[in-house]
């Protein structure tokens, strides 16, 4: 079932091929940003557990990254359109990476790894604000309900965005390990994971949305100049 658009669905390896494709084309635009904003966020982790000390160091870890992601995720999206956004919906993608950002973070809290199960519901919530299909205080209602609309596809990529994105950042905490302490190995590898696995799984959303939608979301030169 799709949200409107009357056209066929896409495969998911059609989705996950496009992602893959359009990152390698403009992977160092990607890597880039995702390193910017992985980096603001690990600079906010390490000052709260410098004042903190590592409650502090855990808790702003689980707001601070999700919202880095979610802000990433609409620069991604913004980017994308075929034509350039008014200012506006620039900022009011901005306010819903936040809010999503700390709701995604709240859900871990309070769920732990039970969180990946409901996260597909946030997915759509940055998409649909910077597409302009909705203002932030509906987004993730309106993310929710395209989800389980579009439960199996939904789902779906989120999964395979899972095991696309796990072993990476599971290898560069093996890596550094080797000279790190564990709380260090952590946010070292979670870094050095970043430029990869962000662009990939925010580009494999908001294909997935664009296809959900019947949207024109990606423009064909992906307006990397």
């Amino acid at each position: 079932m799709t949200d409107g658009g009357g056209h066929a669905p896409a495969p998911i390896s059609d989705l996950f091929a496009s992602a893959v494709h359009r990152y390698g084309k403009v992977w160092a635009d990607l890597a880039v940003a995702a390193v910017v904003a992985g980096a603001a966020a690990t600079a906010v982790v390490v000052a709260a557990d410098f004042v903190w000390g590592a409650g502090g160091l855990i808790v702003t870890a689980l707001l601070a990254y999700p919202m880095a992601y979610f802000e990433f995720l609409g620069w991604v999206m913004l980017r994308g359109l075929p034509a350039p956004p008014p200012r506006r919906r620039v900022g009011a993608a901005a306010v819903a990476a936040a809010g999503t950002g700390v709701l995604a973070g709240v859900l871990v809290y309070v769920l732990g790894p039970f969180a990946a199960v409901v996260a597909p519901l946030l997915l759509f919530a940055v998409p649909a604000v910077a597409a302009g299909d909705v203002r932030p205080v509906a987004a993730v209602p309106r993310a929710a309900s395209l989800a389980v609309r579009n439960f199996t596809r939904t789902w779906a990529v989120w999964a395979i965005a899972l095991v696309f994105c796990a072993p990476i950042g599971i290898s560069m905490f093996l890596v550094v390990s080797a000279f790190a302490g564990a709380g260090a190995s952590i946010l070292l590898g979670a870094a050095l994971a970043v430029p990869i696995a962000w662009p990939f799984s925010a580009l494999f959303v908001r294909a997935l949305y664009g296809d959900l939608t019947g949207r024109s979301v990606v423009a064909p030169q992906d307006r990397t100049r």
